[in-house]
């Protein structure tokens, strides 16, 4: 935990002496990451080190305190012999010095008091918060430990006999006194008080029902995986915390990813955050006009972008907020970005694009080479790129990408979407001008009439295997139903790409299918993302339903069993564990957003919502530009807004552009068998429509059957 004004960290650690190893845990499996408030108000965590498990819990009563408890789970071994550690100090410069009987840790004006319910087994001031561990592997835990000349930590040390539990507080203020005070007082909190803090979880996005705890995966994947990047001054959400320090050192930031994260975080309710990664995105833009594929310590990939899902999130972003100066922020940027495709990504010219690699930009690895622009593609080792080839002279493979060309119309949409609410009129003409172009030949190039699917395709005219890349059309409305029809079925078809982790990277019909190497045949979360969307936006909410429900089985089984979150999963087992697959990964978020979205989904002119068949399930806690959501479903739909019953009704299905302001409220209601209604139980009606015709004004509007119908209502 980091008290970020001073670089001030809490760091534990543990030494064996079965094992004569100290860790101080990196992130690994044996980590187990569970709650984890956006604000850190409380956190727990589960770590093992030789076999004995230590959990870690944290509580902030206030942004200046924490309450913390590292307590035994498991013994590995004796007690006597297992040694926690707690280091307390700074990552640059910082103060640490004995006061009397305690410690004045400080940095300007901050300064940090440390209190415990026990007294450490030894504690001095050290250089670095891993001092005693070191010394005890060297020899064993009766070492002497020294003061350092120049500490910036002060370390401490406990045993699992004489303390299983060990309570602490670290408080800041501006005296060292009233800092030391402070973190006393804090440990007289009692265990009604450090539940009360706790309580603040219930304020963030949760399920009941099937699946419940893909909401409260929603928070804690996020959240856990937050981290501040000093080297450029801000917080954002990484892709994992496993690649930080051991690929691309203390910082890195892959595009599309960071647009993942900021759609969840919006989603799960952290508006802040979601807003830090949009700025933390359009930090990637590099003069020739993109936005780099990867930007870290190590390295930089300005050579390269990365498939073009920027204005669809920023747009679902401002469709749950409303954040209109977001929108202001990012669409130079977005303008920019989606022009460079077309002037830099056209290897020969017939207006459907490849992915590439630009020349005189940057000295990013793998420049100018095929791997190059498969990084671009954002599937690395995909089998639909194997009969693909660099072509050097117009820095590009020779294979038009259905997604990338996809990805561009819908990104074109979006964007058009944006520069109306700015104003940009020209913009957003040129924008569905050119949409519309690029889909008619998107349509009439990579559509693969003797398979019946869309596929990449080389420049030769023969098609590469297909991928779930081959549904993206469908979420940026290309296919006509007809093709539609075809390839929903193709989806569902158990020789094509049905699986019981489905859908793989590539078809079935593929032998890279049965490799289970990254891309090459495994589950991959943003595949089933796309296709869930062209789902829906073609109206086949059956299918959608079927395909969340199913991405939804898959993560739960690792999230609830594990508390993992998989980069991928084997398609066939549905198993995440691999040495190809992170534990813990931002974007595995997406699979419980599909159950979450299916729904409570925001749309242009409002929410879609689903009454479900059969089990009652139960949404809390969306936060919304109108106010704060919950939808119940059983027998009825209800809908509360600020937990006020604003909406009621018996039909069954998709309910659509459902809005409400201080004086209007509207909803489409889809088609029933027989019968039905709908209700404004908060509502005092003054004008009511239905299908744009007047009714007598109520509060509750009986509905024929047979159709959809369009009901409004003033009051």
């Amino acid at each position: 935990m980091v008290f970020l004004p001073a670089r001030f960290l809490i760091v534990p650690g543990a030494y064996s002496f079965a094992e004569g190893t100290y860790s101080e845990f990196p992130f690994s499996e044996k980590i187990k990451l569970y709650e984890h408030d956006h604000e850190g108000r409380y956190l727990r965590l589960r770590m093992e080190h030789a076999g004995t498990v230590l959990q870690l819990q944290y509580w902030k009563p206030d942004p200046w305190t924490v309450r913390g408890r590292l307590e035994v789970i498991e013994y590995g071994e004796w007690g006597l012999r297992f040694m926690p550690t707690l280091a307390f100090g700074f990552e640059e410069e910082g103060q640490v010095k004995r006061q009397g009987e305690s410690f004045d840790l400080s940095m300007r004006s901050y300064h940090f008091g440390i209190a415990f319910a026990d007294k450490p087994v030894r504690q001095c001031l050290a250089a670095t918060s891993s001092y005693m561990g070191e010394e005890m592997v060297k020899s064993g835990y009766y070492t002497p430990f020294l003061d350092a000349e120049q500490p910036c930590y002060l370390n401490t040390t406990f045993n699992l006999e004489e303390t299983p539990v060990i309570d602490f507080a670290v408080a800041v203020t501006n005296h060292s006194r009233t800092a030391v005070e402070k973190a006393r007082q804090t440990l007289s909190l009692t265990t009604e008080d450090l539940n009360s803090i706790k309580s603040c979880l219930h304020e963030s996005l949760a399920m009941e029902g099937r699946f419940s705890s893909c909401a409260e995966a929603l928070r804690d994947v996020m959240s856990w995986n937050a981290i501040a990047d000093h080297y450029n001054g801000r917080v954002f959400t990484s892709l994992t915390r496993f690649w930080i320090d051991k690929k691309f050192g203390g910082w890195f930031l892959w595009l599309d990813d960071v647009f993942y994260h900021a759609l969840v975080c919006t989603w799960s309710g952290d508006w802040q955050m979601a807003e830090n990664n949009l700025k933390a995105a359009m930090d990637n833009a590099v003069p020739a006009g993109n936005m780099a594929c990867l930007m870290a310590a190590f390295t930089e990939w300005v050579d390269r972008s990365q498939p073009p899902v920027f204005s669809f999130m920023v747009w679902k972003y401002y469709q749950l907020t409303h954040d209109l100066s977001m929108l202001k922020r990012c669409f130079p940027t977005l303008y920019a970005s989606y022009n460079w495709w077309f002037a830099n990504r056209d290897g020969n010219q017939n207006g459907v694009l490849e992915y590439g690699s630009s020349n005189d930009c940057g000295d990013g690895h793998f420049k100018r080479t095929k791997l190059a622009c498969k990084d671009e593609a954002a599937m690395d080792n995909s089998p639909m790129h194997d009969p693909a080839v660099f072509v050097e002279e117009t820095g590009t493979l020779d294979m038009e990408d259905i997604a990338l060309n996809s990805l561009l119309v819908l990104d074109a949409e979006s964007l058009a979407k944006i520069a109306d609410v700015l104003g940009e009129t020209e913009k957003s003409a040129f924008l569905r001008t050119n949409m519309e172009q690029h889909k008619k030949r998107i349509d009439a190039r990579l559509w693969d009439e003797e398979r019946g699917i869309y596929a990449n395709r080389l420049w030769s005219g023969e098609f590469a295997s297909p991928s779930p890349t081959s549904f993206y059309p469908l979420a940026a409305g290309i296919p006509s139903k007809e093709r539609a029809d075809i390839l929903v079925k193709l989806i569902f078809d158990e020789s094509k790409f049905w699986t019981k982790a489905p859908l793989p990277s590539i078809w079935l019909q593929d032998e890279a299918v049965h490799d289970d190497v990254y891309w090459r045949g495994r589950m991959w979360p943003p595949l089933n993302f796309f296709t869930y969307l062209g789902l829906k936006r073609y109206g086949y909410a059956e299918e959608a339903r079927k395909l969340a429900e199913k991405s939804a089985e898959v993560f739960v089984n690792a999230f609830d069993n594990e508390r993992s979150c998989y980069e991928n999963y084997n398609t066939f087992t549905g198993i995440g564990r691999s040495v190809d697959a992170d534990p813990f990964y931002g974007w595995g978020a997406l699979l419980p957003l599909i159950w979450v979205m299916n729904f409570l989904d925001s749309t242009d002119q409002g929410f879609d919502f689903a009454a479900c068949d059969g089990e009652p399930m139960v949404l809390r806690q969306l936060k919304t530009y109108m106010g704060t959501l919950d939808l119940l479903m059983g027998d009825e739909t209800t809908l509360k807004l600020d937990d006020k019953i604003v909406f009621v009704s018996d039909a069954r299905g998709r309910f659509r552009d459902f809005q409400m302001t201080d004086n209007y409220a509207s909803v489409t209601v889809p088609a029933q068998q027989s019968e039905t209604y709908v209700e404004f139980p908060s509502s005092e009606a003054l004008l009511l429509k239905v299908n744009g015709e007047d009714r007598e004004t109520t509060n509750r509007i009986q509905l024929a059957a047979g159709k959809e119908h369009i009901v409004e209502l003033w009051y």
